[in-house]
């Protein structure tokens, strides 16, 4: 009984860590409003809408004439497509689902939502390497909150 009682104890902290990681990132989109701050976070936003609206084949036929002024980019050959996928995969299942949502939603909220993912793993990185369930909470403990990651 009381072994159960840790390991529950145990889910109870990895699932408040977890809500520590999201609560962070979405503290500045309740205090503020849900913006999109950087160069590279607005150009996925604009690449996920632009493969939302017009589709696989041409976002990778996409010429960026925004990116890399003057000359512009070629999308297709540069670009690393799994964000923008895993972002337009979630619209469509919401919008599946009847949840009206923005595409930048989607991509605002996409942050906090892989930052629990990554405390989740974390822990079972650190678990599995340590043999001790503690020191994997302390790991995504430390992932949830170091600003290093933070500002990715």
């Amino acid at each position: 009984m009381y072994h159960k009682l840790i390991s529950i104890l145990k889910y109870i902290i990895l699932f408040c860590i977890c809500l520590l990681a999201i609560s962070i990132r979405l503290t500045p989109v309740l205090r503020y409003e849900a913006m999109i701050h950087e160069y590279d976070p607005y150009f996925n936003y604009r690449a996920t809408k632009v493969l939302i609206k017009y589709g696989f084949k041409h976002l990778y036929n996409w010429f960026d004439d925004r990116s890399w002024y003057p000359l512009g980019r070629y999308v297709g050959n540069t670009i690393y497509p799994g964000l923008m996928w895993t972002s337009a995969i979630l619209y469509w299942t919401l919008h599946a689902l009847h949840l009206p949502i923005t595409v930048r939603m989607v991509c605002v909220a996409i942050s906090p939502l892989f930052a629990s993912f990554s405390a989740i793993v974390t822990y079972l990185l650190a678990t599995e390497v340590t043999s001790d369930e503690t020191t994997g909470l302390f790991a995504a403990l430390f992932i949830a909150v170091v600003p290093a990651y933070i500002s990715r």
